[in-house]
């Protein structure tokens, strides 16, 4: 929407102060000296601003958009976003280009970056650098899409680095039982349920680790994830073992007090209202298990649904994969089911 405003100036001139407000964008203000010249200028602006294109707009920086654009985004990576902040915060959006964008994947590819509590530093694999560009992309092309203060996707010109198609890792028998005793023997003693849990579920960390009791339905057995990696709502049935466990917690857990701050509500409405990271490592350690991280949890739950005859879907289903395509990766696991077809198909055949 355009305003006009007719100023004498101080010569005795007379000029037109033009406003432009569309939602979404800034607000944009110029002085003419006619009012015809104010009304197409006005025109041109409005039109550029619903067109997708505000040329005010050319003066944010990286920083500005991802204050305005991360509350908008579903399960923004942290760490990818702490990058690109401080390396490209500072410049303005038509500044960024696909070769300094590029520029940032090959110095990123293969440098050392920290692990646990920064006590070790291992080179950054190329699933990271991966991710980092396509939460980048995210953010352009919210930027473009809904945001309109970018009229193009950079991140659209620049070569990725490939997915990952490596064996995932996954717990042996002896390991598995090696790490859910050094679980029951930790200091930390929520570990143990906790870690039963995303084994037996699949779910990821942060899904067992922001699960409230309103989302468990012990009768049932039966627990709601609702908000997942790929932003959809996901149910996980619940072992017998883990429903005593957490029927244990759920006696165990002290009633909230009035009054009370909104922090220790959200701490008592969780089922696991603590940080396991550090008591995991000392696990992993006490029981002697190499190259193998916390999601591998999940990666060790579909692995043994397939080596116990689950098919697929089944394992995409439980997972909360989209496709199948992720769930590809357990296919070399059993080869029973692959056996029986062959056998049905070209067993007559000698």
């Amino acid at each position: 929407m355009a305003s006009f405003n007719k100023r004498r100036n101080g010569d005795g001139s007379t000029s037109w102060d033009a406003m432009v407000r569309v939602v979404g964008y800034p607000s944009r203000t110029k002085s003419f000296r006619t009012k015809l010249a104010a009304e197409l200028w006005a025109a041109r602006t409005e039109s550029a601003a619903k067109g997708g294109t505000l040329a005010s707009a050319k003066g944010m920086t990286l920083a500005q958009l991802l204050d305005d654009a991360l509350p908008r985004l579903t399960n923004p990576t942290a760490s990818a976003f702490a990058y690109w902040r401080e390396h490209l915060g500072d410049l303005r959006l038509e500044k960024i280009t696909p070769e300094l964008i590029a520029s940032h994947r090959n110095l990123l590819l293969g440098a050392d970056c920290r692990g646990h509590n920064h006590k070790t530093s291992k080179p950054r694999s190329s699933a990271t650098v991966r991710n980092y560009l396509i939460e980048l992309g995210r953010l352009f092309a919210l930027a473009v899409k809904e945001m309109r203060v970018m009229e193009a996707n950079p991140c659209t010109r620049v070569t990725k680095p490939k997915a990952s198609n490596e064996v995932v890792r996954f717990l042996l028998d002896n390991e598995r039982t090696a790490l859910l005793d050094a679980c029951k023997a930790s200091e930390q003693a929520d570990l143990y349920a906790f870690v039963l849990f995303a084994l037996t579920t699949g779910a990821r960390k942060g899904e067992v680790a922001g699960l409230k009791w309103a989302q468990v339905d012990l009768a049932r057995r039966w627990a709601i994830i609702p908000r997942t990696k790929n932003g959809d709502a996901r149910g996980v049935p619940l072992t017998m073992p883990v429903c005593a466990l957490l029927a244990a917690r759920l006696a165990q857990r002290a009633p909230l007090v009035a009054p009370y701050t909104p922090e220790q509500y959200r701490l008592w409405a969780r089922v696991f209202p603590v940080d396991v990271t550090r008591a995991w490592h000392t696990a992993i350690t006490r029981a002697k298990i190499e190259n193998f991280r916390f999601h591998d949890l999940r990666h060790s739950c579909g692995s043994a649904m397939v080596q116990n005859g689950a098919n697929l879907a089944e394992v995409a289903t439980l997972l909360g994969h989209k496709g199948l395509a992720m769930t590809l990766r357990y296919s070399h696991i059993s080869n029973a089911g692959t056996s029986r077809l062959v056998d049905r198909v070209m067993g007559d055949i000698a």
